[in-house]
């Protein structure tokens, strides 16, 4: 008898400590059965989003740091780029690209990207995102909100020390990307005339009293066609173009048949005070061949100055051409 009543003791001090194991491992898994955590990413706020990977589908998801679920494991990858958005893949195809997804899952940025990663581990504010186009890597710039700091692509992209340098082309543009804004430093384009290129190079000095970019640009391509007409035979600015009162003079190609531009940059830009549409002025200093029957080839080095006016929608009126080479030599403008 007393044998049988220890053995019955012995059963349920066993069914006591795994009844135990049991409840404690219910506790510890938290309903999160078949998953791991991954890792937990403190967000600005002083909260996480902690990344988690399903056990069977090895997908990924995000929850909080109390274990509430913000994305469901349905992810072949996941990396937050802050406490509001996460960088995000559907499949692990490499084929696949990558985009943006708001904390609840949400696609912010299409899966246009190849890549996407902090321009320097000092700064998590300033993403690089890569993808292909026409063969060649290109590059998309990103806040860590998700939003772009500016519309361009870029065919190259190095940040370093808060200072960031980009290029398109033959153009090169310097700049340092602040909670305030973009602030230029310093600005090189280059503009095609037949052969040969208009250059605007302009440093931070010069960029602070100028308009923005958009209109700096516009207006060296309306430097630059209005040279092609002078040496390239460009086609006449439409009447729509020219200053009513100013067409005969803004006409000069007659002036410059024969001759052959070499080179041509603007060497400064002066915003006018004036009553009607926003006006510019521009200094070029050009340099071109002249081919004279007593003379034969002379190289003619002048500054020329163009003044354009700006209309609502964007487009450019010219208003008064001079060169200061023909003025000095009797030819009048």
């Amino acid at each position: 008898m007393n044998r049988r009543l220890k053995l019955l003791i012995l059963l349920l001090f066993a069914a006591v400590i795994f009844l135990s194991i049991g409840i404690a491992s219910l506790r510890m898994s938290d309903g999160s059965e078949g998953q791991t955590e991954s890792e937990a990413v403190p967000a600005a706020n002083g909260s996480a989003i902690q990344l988690y990977q399903e056990k069977e589908s090895g997908r990924w998801g995000a929850r909080t740091a109390n274990g509430r679920e913000l994305i469901a494991p349905t992810w072949a990858f996941l990396r937050p780029m802050s406490d509001t958005v996460l960088i995000a893949r559907r499949d692990d195809s490499k084929a696949v690209r990558i985009g943006l997804i708001s904390a609840a899952g949400e696609i912010l940025v299409p899966f246009l990207y190849q890549s996407m990663d902090p321009a320097d581990k000092q700064d998590t504010n300033v993403w690089l995102a890569a993808f292909q186009e026409g063969g060649k890597t290109c590059y998309h710039i990103y806040r860590a909100d998700g939003t772009r700091w500016m519309n361009e692509t870029w065919d190259s992209c190095v940040y370093q020390d808060g200072i960031l340098d980009v290029a398109k082309g033959a153009n090169r543009y310097q700049c340092r990307l602040t909670h305030a804004g973009i602030e230029w430093l310093a600005r090189y384009e280059e503009y095609p005339v037949g052969l040969h290129k208009l250059v605007m190079d302009l440093d931070s000095r010069e960029l602070e009293r100028l308009p923005d970019g958009q209109t700096l640009t516009g207006l060296g391509e309306s430097a630059a066609y209005y040279l092609r007409y002078l040496f390239a035979m460009g086609t006449e600015p439409d009447n729509t173009m020219l200053d009513t009162e100013n067409a005969a003079a803004l006409r000069a190609a007659p002036h410059y048949r024969g001759c052959r531009l070499q080179t041509a940059e603007i060497s400064r830009i002066k915003q006018l005070k004036t009553d009607g549409l926003p006006s510019y002025l521009m200094q070029m200093q050009v340099t071109y061949q002249r081919t004279d029957a007593e003379r034969g080839q002379e190289k003619i080095r002048t500054a020329m100055t163009l003044t354009v006016s700006c209309d609502a929608d964007g487009a450019y009126m010219y208003s008064s051409f001079s060169d200061a080479q023909r003025i000095a030599a009797g030819g009048g403008s």
